[in-house]
């Protein structure tokens, strides 16, 4: 039975973040991912990814068949929205407000809504690949969408018109398959990991992705943060992998993460002295030192 952790979500200036997984699982820690307590889910699909626009204290989870969930009370209490599709939906957000947002998910498929989940309306993608991950770095106008078999789409239409970026990815090979793309600070320099243990980097907005140099053999990864500064970054996968850069990713050093488990979501609090690392068989480990160690932390419930 999968019982993975997929995803965190952390309030940036607060002692607060969320995570979602397998079977209708949604946690929250209140103290910077010590302890976590099991919220109320009315469904029990896998869920993928959690958000909470603007901070507050309205979020979004999406998950398996066709599965958008709305809280308008920080978590405490979720309620499914009508969507149009029945497709596995893998990752949502919010750029600004909790009015407009998107998700995204198998078959090419990305939702769009301008009224806080009411209705969504399903966009023009001309991809009918697996869409794993989603970012909309500083608004809701330019954003960018990663998947299975080379898929990087890029719109700057809110999503009303999106285009391929293949041509532009420098050592594309067969069957690479990206699963996170993060854009630290605006929508220029950004990231991408791959199941081939490689992360590719853009300094001008995806006109061209980079394979960035990593000196040592990597399993597939799942996930990465970086700092708003695009310097500091942390990327995490399978077997417990975990590597740390400092420069932008020119240079990357292995961390010992305290666990051989996969791991599919990693995430920083503002201060960037406080992690949190998540994955397989609900997997969940906190630094306090800026990455550098590792505690398990604790589920209740």
């Amino acid at each position: 039975m999968p019982n993975r952790i997929n995803s965190i979500f952390t309030l940036e200036d607060t002692f607060v973040a969320y995570a979602v997984g397998d079977n209708g699982l949604i946690l929250i820690t209140r103290n910077h991912g010590e302890t976590w307590q099991r919220l109320s889910c009315p469904v029990d699909v896998n869920l993928y990814t959690i958000c909470f626009p603007g901070q507050g204290s309205i979020g979004y989870a999406c998950g398996d068949k066709g599965t958008i969930l709305r809280t308008e009370d920080e978590g405490t209490t979720w309620r499914k929205l009508s969507v149009p599709v029945d497709v596995d939906l893998r990752a949502i957000k919010f750029p600004i407000s909790p009015e407009i947002g998107f998700v995204a998910g198998d078959r090419g498929t990305v939702l769009r809504t301008g009224d806080g989940g009411r209705t969504w309306e399903k966009l023009i993608t001309t991809t009918e690949e697996k869409i794993m991950d989603i970012n909309f770095p500083a608004d809701e106008m330019t954003g960018y969408a990663v998947g299975l078999n080379g898929t990087v789409l890029k719109t700057t239409t809110s999503g009303a018109i999106w285009f391929s970026q293949a041509t532009n990815i420098q050592g594309l090979v067969a069957n690479t398959h990206f699963t996170a793309v993060h854009f630290p600070a605006d929508d220029i320099i950004g990231f991408m990991t791959t199941t081939s243990g490689k992360v590719f980097f853009t300094p001008n907005g995806g006109e061209v992705w980079r394979p960035l140099p990593i000196e040592f053999p990597l399993p597939p990864l799942y996930s990465l943060d970086f700092h708003y500064d695009t310097m500091v970054g942390f990327a995490v996968g399978a077997k417990g992998t975990l590597i740390h850069t400092k420069d932008g990713g020119e240079t990357w050093e292995r961390i010992d993460s305290g666990t051989t488990k996969d791991l599919f979501s990693v995430r920083f609090f503002s201060d960037w002295l406080v992690g949190i690392i998540a994955g397989d068989e609900r997997t969940l480990f906190y630094s306090g030192d800026g990455g550098s160690t590792w505690t398990p932390a604790v589920i209740k419930g």
